[in-house]
């Protein structure tokens, strides 16, 4: 009995901890209702691909392991009036450095991205530059509206770089569509990103998309904003496989529509000693479904003109027609005759005859002919 029983006790601690272990995954395992009804975009990255056009080399820093600037995964869902934004690494985020365990004010100390959005799909719309120091043009007359720089400094730190030390006018033409997230959190292999939806104004399930993952080096002069470069040969800040002269985008993966090779994209480049000589690599939006052409706007039915003047309701809303009841014949008035006199006299009516007990009589009718007055004779 006493060996049942204590076996018995045994089964239920470990029934009680699988329990609780259970609850606990629960727990830390986020929860999206929203997500889970279905995201305005989510999109599958190759996995091995974090070589830029397909030759870069990480830098010989140690600490940044190979997978650290792969891409994933990125998804785009809505939640309430917030829009969240999912970026998957290959490898768990670098949180902090090993050797020092110092790291930034957003939580993360390595990675950098760029996320740019074409809010409203149209051809010749929006900026057709990425930010100065990617050296990347957007493909298809394509532009973006607004954009979101992911950095390991705070909101205000960004704020004060862009602001106060760059001399690119063109940057600051565009700094007020510069967005600042909200909200960061680190998740292993995750950062999720919240922005109001209100500084994204017009975003839905039609906007395009393209992220770049880059390094990140608290850097700024006119060939580079917050990024790591690309030269000829790594070093231990730097990627290597590129030129020494300009025009390599510095950047490890992006995003690409279904049937697109990234090395293709990537390398289509020519990099030249003179910025003016550069031909630049263009990168595409990728839109719902992987497509890489925004989804047809969808175009209300013409109702045919109406040329009566009359308003008359649409078929499917009129009331259909009742009989009414006929009305009975009427006889038609004559018109009053008149004289045959041309001149359209019309003769009064004649007086009747008053009758003899009184009333008005008329005068009678004077004597025809000469009468003489009659003479009063003298007294």
């Amino acid at each position: 009995m006493m060996s049942f029983g204590r076996t018995a006790k045994v089964v239920a601690a470990l029934l009680l901890l699988s329990a609780v272990g259970v609850f606990a995954q629960s727990q830390a395992e986020p929860v999206n209702y929203f997500y889970q009804e279905g995201a305005w975009f989510d999109i599958t990255d190759n996995v091995g691909d974090d070589k830029g056009p397909g030759y870069y080399q990480y830098p010989l820093d140690k600490r940044l392991r190979r997978g650290t600037f792969d891409l994933k995964r990125f998804t785009v869902y809505e939640e309430g009036g917030v829009v969240v934004f999912e970026i998957q690494m290959r490898n768990y985020i670098m949180r902090d450095w090993p050797d020092t365990r110092n790291t930034e004010e957003q939580g993360f100390v390595a990675n950098m991205w760029d996320i740019y959005i074409d809010i409203d799909g149209r051809e010749n719309s929006g900026y057709k530059e990425a930010l100065i120091g990617r050296d990347l043009l957007f493909a298809g007359n394509m532009g973006w509206e607004k954009m979101i720089m992911i950095t390991p400094l705070s909101e205000i730190d960004v704020f004060n770089i862009l602001r106060e030390k760059t001399d690119d006018l063109e940057l600051r033409n565009r700094l007020a569509d510069i967005v600042y997230p909200d909200y960061i959190r680190v998740q292993r292999d995750k950062i999720i990103v919240k922005i109001a939806r209100s500084k994204l104004p017009g975003i839905s399930e039609r906007a395009g998309y393209q992220c770049l993952a880059m390094g990140y080096k608290q850097i700024v002069s006119p060939n580079r904003l917050l990024n790591r470069d690309v030269r000829g040969f790594p070093t231990q800040d730097d990627f290597g496989g590129g030129h020494d002269t300009y025009g390599d985008p510095p950047v490890m993966d992006i995003i690409v529509p279904e049937g697109e090779d990234q090395y293709q994209i990537l390398r289509d480049f020519r990099s030249e000693p003179y910025r003016e000589n550069i031909r630049y690599a263009s990168v595409p939006f990728v839109y719902r479904d992987g497509k890489s052409q925004p989804p047809p706007l969808a175009v209300p039915v013409k109702e045919p003109a109406n040329t009566t003047g009359i308003n008359i309701p649409p078929p499917s809303i009129m009331p259909p027609a009742t009989a009414k009841p006929a009305r009975p014949a009427q006889a038609i008035k004559q018109p009053v005759s008149s004289s045959s006199d041309s001149t359209g006299f019309v003769p009064l009516k004649p007086v009747t005859q008053p009758k003899a007990d009184g009333g008005f009589k008329p005068i009678p009718k004077a004597p025809e002919g000469f009468i003489p007055v009659k003479k009063k004779d003298n007294p």
